[in-house]
């Protein structure tokens, strides 16, 4: 079902402050960035060989799933993402074994993907993406 890593989420404050000590320490540029309006969430992709690091910035202070999490936990690792084939099988998979999952049906992510998440309680508390991409992330 999981084909690969296919990227780990960073919840930040600012975007830009962020993208900035990633290229810093580390030479790392974006190759997309991008507004996801639906989950009120501002978003850009860094490749790091085959996964990406996808960091999360929420449109408003205290928005959506993003800005809540900023607020209770602060900065830091959000979530683990899996590249899966077939979401809609994924989740049929998943949800034949009681598996409880965040999202009854996929819904858009960055880049034209299709992600569903399932509920950290069934996965040792870290919360996990479910992705469909028909190719890799675009660059700019």
């Amino acid at each position: 079902m999981i084909k690969k890593i296919d990227h780990i989420g960073i919840a930040v404050k600012n975007l830009s402050d962020a993208l900035n000590t990633y290229k810093r320490l580390y030479g790392l540029d974006a190759i997309k960035i991008e507004k996801l309006q639906d989950i009120k969430v501002n978003v850009a992709f860094i490749p790091l060989g085959e996964v990406l690091i996808e960091l999360l910035e929420p449109v408003e202070p205290g928005e959506g799933r993003i800005g809540k999490f900023l607020e209770e936990k602060g900065e830091g690792f959000h979530h683990i993402a899996f590249r899966v084939e077939d979401i809609h099988d994924a989740m049929r998979k998943l949800k034949k074994i009681n598996i409880p999952l965040r999202d009854e049906k996929p819904r858009n992510g960055g880049d034209g993907s299709k992600i569903a998440f399932i509920e950290p309680i069934s996965t040792q508390n870290v919360l996990t993406e479910l992705v469909e991409r028909d190719r890799e992330v675009e660059r700019d």
